[in-house]
């Protein structure tokens, strides 16, 4: 029976006054050991900047996958060429640093990037491109240094998606879930490595850029774009509804034990919120939270405003961050031209816009701004339409968490039934619905919803529309086979005979029916009779005078 598999961490401290740690564990009935520094930009492939916590997290990670049966050691990053004392050439690591600052300051590009842009940017860099290429001069770099860190990155992805796959549980230094990166995020990541190196090229520190050309492609498949039917949009109103109330249960508590635990007990039942009591009793946040899991009290859970989010998101098209950045300032609802509300920043170049409200979002958002007063949240005017639970503003991954909440809800509910389930639902695909009812209630005035959603381009609408148009009932069949067929009469000035019927249409409140068989042949009725006494008084019973003029020829049956 083979050995359990088991590891110890050796710390050693280096020359530098730096310290390395040595995972050691038994794989593949051998001893193996990989070694991760402190120092930060070390090329042993750890990427450096660890810590004794996150060497033990790393060192369970290592562990996991020798459990799974997924493990493989680790091959060591090249190291660099040594490097001249005083180099021409800035490194990698000099460069990039610089080049974010000037995108930062707005140097680079037309404008300063924004916050999220700059957080995404160095996430880039900080994890994944400066551990790699730190320690390089940029005329060090070549196609086949770029080509061996999109390899690695592949690799790392598979070896991941295998492990996790097999049941083993990945953390990383923060104890965070370790999740595979996407073909997306790989392509972003070489992109992020091309645009540095593109402004290297043009300050003169290299000829060319190793990092474009055909080989460092990644092909990203195309995501789903999905939109909800009218019925699931109501469904998923209809889950987030009763998730509303069923993330409200009531307390239970137990006697209190002693006095400060008592003073919680006695303002959690006066309806204080945790943080509250904290800061009126001047207690930490921890100590409340504390006697609450002591005192077996379950805290009524605080107003989300989770139809709310999907109304909104359902019937106006906004995106999940212009949500999040409402204020009740921003909102008319008792505006002479009709109810709207006005996004202050639009993300594209189509601009600030206001955004029509129709009734029932009118109605909803009403009593939306009744339950935020009575749960004791601000809603004056520079507060937030939809705010988090202290007030503040609400991040777009919680409202992408409210709306997978509700998806899930429906889609059981849905199943239940014998339904198909809803399709993948994320806050962009509310956009989407909206999108396409808009353009089905509005007689598909492609300029107008465009005006709504915000886009200066029409792809995107016209992408919905291009959906809708498949899904919409036609005949198409008898339809092309009716013009194929009158083509053809028309070619061979094909009469009906006198066992047939011909409907005429008129511009009257209904068609006519003519009876051939009355007639001696259908060469006595014109092709296109201009009035009623065009037709002969046997063909035509019923009729009374003062019928309608006969305009086109509908059909031969």
């Amino acid at each position: 029976m083979a050995r359990p598999a088991n590891g110890s961490i050796e710390v050693v401290v280096l020359g530098d006054g730096t310290r390395a740690f040595h995972l050691r564990f038994r794989a593949a009935g051998q001893r193996q050991r990989e070694i991760v520094h402190e120092r930060p930009g070390c090329m042993c492939g750890c990427g450096g900047g660890w810590d004794e916590r996150g060497a033990r997290t790393e060192l369970g990670n290592l562990l996991a996958r020798v459990r799974a049966g997924v493990w493989e050691r680790r091959v060591p990053m090249p190291a660099p060429p040594a490097q001249p004392e005083a180099p021409a050439v800035p490194t990698f690591h000099e460069y990039a640093s610089a080049w974010l600052r000037a995108k930062v300051d707005g140097v680079l590009g037309d404008k300063p990037i924004d916050a999220n842009t700059q957080a995404d940017y160095r996430w880039r860099l900080s994890n994944h491109l400066l551990p790699y290429f730190a320690g390089y001069r940029l005329d060090q770099i070549d196609r086949q240094l770029c080509q061996a860190f999109k390899a690695q990155k592949l690799r790392e992805a598979s070896e991941l998606r295998a492990a996790i796959a097999a049941g083993a549980d990945l953390r990383d230094r923060f104890g965070r879930r370790r999740r595979p990166l996407s073909a997306s995020s790989i392509r972003k990541l070489i992109d992020t490595l091309a645009a540095v190196l593109d402004d290297a090229v043009e300050d003169e520190h290299i000829d060319r850029n190793p990092a474009r050309g055909k080989r460092m492609r990644v092909r990203v498949p195309k995501p789903a774009r999905t939109f909800l039917e009218m019925d699931e949009l109501v469904a998923l109103v209809d889950a987030a509804t009763d998730q509303e109330s069923a993330f409200r249960p009531a307390r239970s508590p137990r006697a209190p034990a002693d006095g400060t635990a008592a003073r919680v007990a006695t303002r959690l039942a006066e309806g204080l919120r945790p943080a509250e009591i904290a800061a009126e009793l001047g207690l930490a946040k921890s100590t409340v939270s504390y006697h609450v899991r002591r005192l077996e009290i379950t805290p009524v859970g605080d107003y989300v405003g989770r139809r709310a989010v999907i109304e909104i998101l359902g019937r106006s098209g906004v995106r999940a961050s212009e949500l999040c950045d409402i204020r009740l300032r921003d909102i008319r609802l008792h505006d002479p031209e009709g109810a709207r509300f006005r996004i202050p920043d639009s993300k594209t170049e189509a601009g600030i816009r206001e955004v029509q409200m129709s009734p029932d979002l009118v109605e909803a958002f009403v009593e939306h701004v009744d339950r935020l007063r009575r749960a004791g949240l601000p809603t004056g005017p520079d507060s937030f339409a939809v705010p988090n639970k202290t007030g503040g503003r609400m991040t777009r991954q919680r409202v992408g968490q409210i709306v997978r909440d509700a998806a899930e809800r429906a889609t059981a509910d849905f199943v239940g039934r014998g339904l198909p389930p809803l399709p993948h639902t994320t806050p962009h695909s509310l956009r989407r619905t909206y999108i396409s009812i808009a353009l089905l209630a509005n007689n598909f005035d492609v300029k107008w919803v465009m005006s709504q959603v915000g886009h200066a381009d029409s792809k995107m609408t016209l992408d919905v529309y291009a959906q809708l148009e498949q899904r919409v009932e036609r005949s198409h069949g008898t339809a092309f086979d009716s013009l194929v067929r009158t083509a053809r009469d028309q070619l061979h000035a094909r009469r009906p005979s006198a066992s047939e019927g011909v409907h005429w249409a008129t511009n009257g409140p209904r068609d006519v029916e003519i009876d051939l068989s009355q007639l001696a042949g259908p060469a006595d009725v014109p092709e296109e009779p201009a009035d009623l006494q065009d037709i002969p008084p046997m063909a035509r019973p019923g009729l009374e005078p003062g019928t309608p003029r006969f305009s086109v020829v509908c059909s031969t049956n």
